[in-house]
């Protein structure tokens, strides 16, 4: 009663037994699952995406980095975020150079001088907000009188040894400059430095306005006045929260 097509079928069906046994380790139990669940269709793919999600980002962070990173550069001399209409120094000699001359480069070493005693207040504001990251001074050539006219003997002309950073001060005065506390300060270890520089860290000047630079005293007790021949302000533009991602 059993039709040879029946034995043929047994012995194919023995004969391919060992085969699948042998490839069954191979076969994904989320493949098979997904093949015979509806559930589970799909997890495979999912973990894919994922990883391909994470290399996105990752290249999107690297992308990002890349535009934070700013060249730091002297904000007058290399771009044009001084706001030059409003800068100005208080208590400065009318007879030697302005603020605005020694923040450029100075090349001939142009003194700027204090006037009635040797604080000088120069307050330096911006076009659009800035990252600073150190200020820097230079105070090497002490002034020397136009020609055709004769100083004051009385004039004794010191290097400054206190300066203090105020940020975002715009109506500081040498009436109220006592009461705040500076951002940042230096003070000249010995009478022969010429130069200082003056490190800008912390929050505190990130996305400034304005930047105040007070020069408390002389190196020089017995000076009358205070000089500075050059003044760099070094940093960037901000970043601006509303930029448009590209």
């Amino acid at each position: 009663w059993l039709k040879p097509t029946f034995f043929r079928r047994l012995v194919y069906f023995a004969l391919r037994l060992p085969l699948i046994f042998t490839l069954a380790p191979w076969v994904s139990s989320a493949s098979f699952a997904s093949k015979w669940d509806p559930t589970m269709k799909g997890v495979n793919d999912e973990a894919s995406n994922t990883d391909k999600m994470m290399q996105f980002r990752m290249a999107k962070s690297r992308v990002s980095g890349d535009s934070l990173r700013h060249e730091d550069e002297d904000l007058m001399v290399c771009t044009d975020l001084v706001d030059q209409v409003r800068t100005m120094a208080l208590n400065r000699s009318s007879a030697h150079a302005t603020l605005l001359e020694v923040l450029s480069a100075n090349p001939d070493d142009k003194a700027l001088t204090s006037d009635a005693d040797p604080q000088l207040l120069l307050k330096v504001y911006f076009k659009e907000k800035v990252n600073v990251s150190s200020v820097e001074l230079r105070f090497n050539k002490p002034p020397v009188s136009p020609e055709g006219e004769d100083e004051d003997p009385e004039n004794t002309y010191g290097k400054p040894r206190l300066v203090k950073l105020f940020v975002n001060r715009d109506d500081l005065s040498f009436d109220d400059v006592e009461e705040y506390e500076p951002a940042a300060q230096h003070t000249a270890a010995s009478d022969d430095e010429v130069e200082a520089r003056i490190p800008c860290v912390g929050h505190r000047f990130q996305r400034i306005e304005s930047l105040a630079i007070f020069v408390e005293e002389a190196s020089d007790p017995d000076a009358s006045r205070s000089f500075l021949n050059r003044l760099s302000i070094v940093g960037h533009q901000a970043r601006s929260y509303h930029a448009e991602y590209k």
